[in-house]
């Protein structure tokens, strides 16, 4: 075993194509299906464009993969620093006398690692629209009738209570005016298969971790190197897969794009494990396909392995041969993966009867009886050509000059809209933002000039303080038998001058010698300052270059820190999070347009998947689709927290300022809407303030009215008491006009018949009932009140006399009662005659 495992043959050395060019040849020549389904075109075209991508050194590929290596080493942190800058310290393979440290300075992979917890912060959602006209009218339709019901409420509902017969629909919360209706449309308004889609999508790029594992990848992807890649693919079950693609394994073609649409070819060239050959090409698991391989060729191609790995490391098998595990099953070989998208047109003759005029269609060229192609139809038979975009997909071990496969690609992803049912679409989603001519610049190549010179003066620091002096001072030894403690020889000479000097800084001499000359300081401090401008230089290098990587990256990468200083206004912090997020966000934006492209073919695959009978997702798209429905699949980003917490307070001060505004939203809701759609909570919120404030008026209109009502009917109960007030004034005024020419007609009268009398004359016959008629009118009224007052006398007499009469009445026999009470009523008749003057 030990022997068959290190007696390797040489590997299979690749033959590139020449002489002939087979990519032009398939797309150029008038060839069938079947024909291009040839294994030889798969091999030849397999070659010709491994010698695209395998160029050598200063081949596209090459260099690409060269400088994607450089930043993602920046990114992560690995960077050789010794062999980047020790030349530029005169270091070498002789003697060093100082040693610097070369881990310096991660700050690349700080600011990418905060780019991408910042991104991931963002959510996003597959949004389905369906843009056929079926599906429009049906809208248009609903609409219609939301704004007829709307128009006509008060007529419905009239009409419903007199029939019985139900014309608003209940259960369900209508729009109540234009503005709700048009926040309806827009934001509420779904088809039920456009939801299921939408759920179906989203579960599908869940599951493949979309949206959290593979999404973290793709943003370091955009990045670190500028280019992110998805594969999405539908298996025989009807099941969706979607995977990452590693950039440095990319391949394509020629494009202009940023998303590839006008590439011929995308792929990829990945190591594959023997494992995985033997269970996606092996005869074992396929043993109809005539390229599957067999246990033999699977073991020559492990000979071509560039490493091994076991399960375990720890244990070894010598019984390989019975196991599904061979000792080879880890090891890995290259291999070519690659979708060539082309137009193929298949031929179709058309032939007319001569004798029964009938018309028939044959699939091919025109034939002879014997089945040979003829040069030129017949009279009655025409040759159309059925065009379409067609995909074919190739695997293939350079290393062995195996192809893997080659064919038409099954579960091809055709658009939905039937005007581009000829075209199909790449399982592949690349997307490489700011392409220009193939290339462009990603994070670690913007600031990798400004990286090094802060790395370098770090490194230059290093290497001044390790060679910074310590502060020493000059020793005149002449100077020091000068030193005089007064306490004699012997004292002098136990005192340490240099540690007295150290550690008091004072020094004692004696300044004149026996000759009177002056005698210089003994021992003196020197300046050691030199280094500190150094240091300040070297700061000042280090703040330049940092100062141009902000310039070049576009945002500070300390904006956080500097938004703790108090005198940072959230105002400026919030305007430099805005600078930083346009200057930057163009990366997040190549994850989410490549997302935008897997959900499209997700969406096209998942209603192939309905239609076609797979029960993957029938837990989730309950309806059958219709062939004439068309899905649009973009992304919609979720808030931030930030767009989410703004809202919130505006909404909280909104309802302190106006706490009626409570009555007309659900700030619960909202702050749920939010979470999914700002601006739809924003829209919401800004209906319910607008019916507050409609509620606002009408109750001010109702207010005013009901004053203006109260002060008119005051006004008019005051008017009309003014006028009664008036009518009463007036019938008391005309009454006392009336009795006034009443009394004085009755006292002219009185007067005449006073004179006539004086005089002794009597009244004239023709007078004589006029004077009967006054003296009547003014006597009866004064006999009545003289009676009135006699009556209420003698009542009020008998009632102080009642008790006593009511003794005497039961001395009293019934006769003397009867004879008492006979002058009383005499008396009373007596009184009751008028007593006119004669």
């Amino acid at each position: 075993m030990a022997f068959w495992l290190y007696t390797m043959s040489e590997p299979i050395k690749n033959i590139k194509n020449s002489g002939e060019d087979p990519l032009k040849e398939f797309q150029l020549a008038q060839l069938t299906t079947k024909q291009k389904e040839s294994p030889d075109f798969g091999n030849k075209i397999s070659k010709k464009i491994w010698g695209y991508i395998t160029t050598g050194i200063g081949g596209y590929f090459y260099n690409r993969n060269a400088q994607f290596i450089k930043n993602r080493n920046y990114a992560n942190g690995i960077m050789d620093v010794q062999a980047m800058f020790q030349d530029r310290f005169q270091f070498n393979a002789k003697q060093n006398y100082i040693r610097l440290d070369w881990q310096t300075l991660q700050i690349v992979n700080r600011i990418i690692s905060g780019l991408v917890g910042r991104w991931m912060q963002r959510g996003e959602k597959v949004e389905i629209q369906a843009s056929d006209d079926r599906s429009q009218k049906s809208k248009q339709e609903q609409y219609d009738q939301l704004e007829f019901i709307i128009q006509n409420k008060k007529q419905l509902e009239k009409l419903q209570e007199a029939t019985g017969v139900e014309f608003i629909p209940k259960g369900t919360d209508l729009p109540v005016d234009n503005d709700e209706l048009m926040l309806w449309k827009a934001q509420f308004q779904r088809l039920p298969e456009e939801i299921e889609t939408e759920m179906g999508c989203n579960d599908v790029l869940s599951s493949n971790g979309m949206y959290d594992v593979v999404k973290e990848k793709l943003l370091h992807d955009s990045a670190e190197v500028g280019f992110v890649g998805t594969y999405t693919w539908m298996d025989e079950q009807g099941v969706i897969h979607t995977r990452w693609v590693k950039p440095e394994d990319s391949i394509y073609g020629w494009t202009e794009y940023p998303d590839f649409r006008d590439a011929s070819w995308l792929g990829e060239a990945p190591s594959m494990k023997i494992s995985e050959l033997r269970r996606d090409f092996g005869k074992e698991f396929h043993p109809n396909d005539p390229l599957a391989l067999d246990e033999q060729q699977l073991f020559k191609i492990a000979q071509t392995a560039k490493e091994w790995q076991y399960n375990t490391n720890l244990v070894w098998t010598n019984v390989w041969n019975s196991t599904f595990m061979r000792p080879y099953d880890e090891w890995n070989v290259r291999s070519l993966r690659f979708e060539l998208r082309t137009v193929d047109s298949e031929p179709y003759t058309i032939t007319t009867s001569k004798n029964t005029g009938t018309t028939y269609t044959q699939k091919g060229y025109p034939t002879t009886a014997s089945g040979k192609k003829r040069d030129k139809p017949n009279d009655n038979q025409k040759v159309i050509d059925d065009s379409n975009i067609n995909i074919y997909e190739a695997v293939y071990l350079p290393d062995n000059d195996v192809l893997l496969r080659w064919r038409l690609k099954k579960n091809m992803i055709r658009p939905q809209d039937p005007k581009e049912i000829g075209n199909a679409e790449f399982s592949y989603s690349f997307y490489m933002y700011q392409n220009y001519m193939m290339r462009n610049l990603a994070i670690p190549q913007k600031i990798m000039a400004a990286v090094n010179g802060m790395i370098l003066a770090l490194l230059k620091m290093q290497q001044v303080v390790a060679r910074m002096r310590p502060t020493g001072a000059v020793i005149d030894e002449s100077a020091l038998q000068n030193i005089d403690y007064g306490l004699g020889e012997a004292g002098n000479k136990t005192v340490d001058y240099k540690r007295l000097f150290d550690q008091t800084g004072d020094v004692y001499y004696r300044g004149v010698d026996a000759e009177g000359n002056r005698v210089p300081i003994p021992i003196q401090e020197l300046a050691n300052s030199g280094f500190l401008g150094q240091m300040q230089g070297l700061i000042s290098n280090y703040q330049f270059n940092y100062q141009t990587l902000k310039d070049e990256l576009g945002e500070d990468p300390n904006l956080i820190s500097a938004a703790l200083q108090p005198r940072v206004t959230a105002g400026n912090v919030q305007a430099s999070q805005s600078m930083a997020e346009y200057a930057t966000d163009y990366m997040y934006r190549a994850y989410a347009e490549n997302m935008k492209m897997t959900a499209k073919k997700v969406s096209c695959l998942l209603k192939d998947s309905i239609v076609y009978g797979s029960k993957a997702y029938r837990s989730i798209v309950k309806t059958n689709y219709e062939t004439w429905q068309i899905f649009n699949a973009n992304i919609k980003f979720l808030p931030t927290e930030q767009e989410v917490l703004r809202f919130e307070a505006m909404m909280n001060e909104a309802i302190a300022a106006s706490p009626d505004l409570l009555m007309f939203i659900n700030p619960f809701m909202l702050m749920q809407m939010a979470k999914e759609d700002v601006k739809l909570a924003w829209m919401m919120f800004d209906n319910g303030r607008k019916k507050m404030l409609v509620h606002q008026i009408e109750m001010t209109q109702q207010n005013q009215k009901a004053t203006f009502d109260a002060q008119i009917a005051s006004a008019k109960a005051s008017e009309e008491g003014k006028q009664q007030t008036e009518q009463v004034k007036g019938g008391i005024d005309l009454e006392a006009k009336k009795v006034e020419g009443e009394t004085a007609n009755k006292n002219a009268v009185v007067a005449m018949v006073t004179s006539l009398l004086s005089k002794g004359e009597q009244v004239p016959a023709s007078l004589q009932p006029l004077v009967n008629v006054v003296m009547e009118n003014i006597m009866i009224p004064l006999a009545t009140q003289n009676e009135q007052q006699k009556a209420a006398i003698i009542q009020q007499y008998q009632q102080s006399q009642q008790p006593m009469n009511e003794e005497q009445d039961e001395q009293m026999p019934e006769n003397e009662m009867m004879e008492q009470e006979q002058p009383q009523q005499q008396m009373q008749q007596d009184n009751s005659q008028p007593q006119v003057a004669a």
